[in-house]
């Protein structure tokens, strides 16, 4: 775990996307994909750390127009790193296809983001899984629930085992007091907007509970066929896929550790 976790002063929910097992025994590559609350904290300790020390060339930001502008160019783009903007939001009726799903977590809320805005969730799939875009770090503002669902999406359609996706997503909820105490600092910086985010936001979504995630990849399964069905019924082609495994997953096969 040590290996996986990036420690940076400026973000709280920063890890490293190698190291995880397919099902047909291989591993994901280290130093290729990252997952990021926001980076508009980083220090330029930070800065050096991810691109000067781990090579990052690329960042793919889901927030919404409104977050970027309301938070500024960060020290990424800052740094001249390649920055696609492919915001996600959440078509509620998407969720409605398996009623069963909104009740009681977030899985209904992750299965929208395919809904609507499918366009904009694959052209941000498309940079991270072109090897000439990695290492490519993707992002929200907590890195919780748009940075989950694509990155579940991309790692199921890999191969990677359910149980380490979910694994994988349920490390956040350790950090979500930190990633929603930067939050609230950055919209008081903006002026406004705190009281009704800590009065009102319901607690189910400051967690990032393995049950939620659990339930998205089943449903993503039955709705979809899955992380890769999903990308190739929206213009992703066969040769891509084939491309973004052989550069995140390992040769090795047949073997576990």
């Amino acid at each position: 775990m040590v290996e996986r976790v990036v420690v940076l002063e400026g973000a709280s929910n920063v890890r490293d996307l190698g190291g995880l097992h397919t099902t047909d025994g291989r591993r994901t590559r280290f130093g290729r994909l990252y997952r990021s609350d926001s980076p508009a904290e980083l220090t330029p300790g930070d800065v050096r750390v991810l691109v000067d020390e781990r090579g990052l060339r690329q960042v793919v930001d889901l927030r919404s127009r409104e977050e970027v502008e309301r938070d500024g160019p960060g020290p990424l783009q800052r740094a001249g790193l390649g920055y696609a903007n492919h915001w996600m939001s959440s078509d509620p009726g998407v969720g409605q296809v398996v009623p069963e799903i909104m009740r009681g977590n977030l899985s209904g809320h992750y299965l929208g983001y395919l809904g609507s805005g499918a366009e904009r969730v694959v052209a941000a799939a498309r940079v991270l899984a072109d090897p000439d875009s990695q290492p490519a770090l993707v992002h929200c503002a907590a890195g919780k629930d748009r940075t989950g669902t694509l990155v579940a999406i991309l790692l199921d359609s890999v191969g990677v085992r359910r149980e380490e996706i979910v694994a994988d997503y349920a490390l956040t909820d350790a950090n979500m007091a930190a990633v929603f105490e930067r939050v609230v600092r950055r919209l008081e910086a903006a002026g406004g907007g705190v009281p009704a985010v800590r009065r009102d936001l319901p607690e189910e979504s400051r967690r990032a509970r393995a049950e939620t995630m659990a339930e998205f990849l089943d449903q993503l399964t039955t709705v979809f066929g899955g992380g890769a069905g999903w990308l190739l019924a929206h213009g992703f082609t066969d040769a891509e896929l084939s491309r973004f495994r052989t550069a995140f997953l390992t040769n090795e096969t047949g073997r576990d550790s």
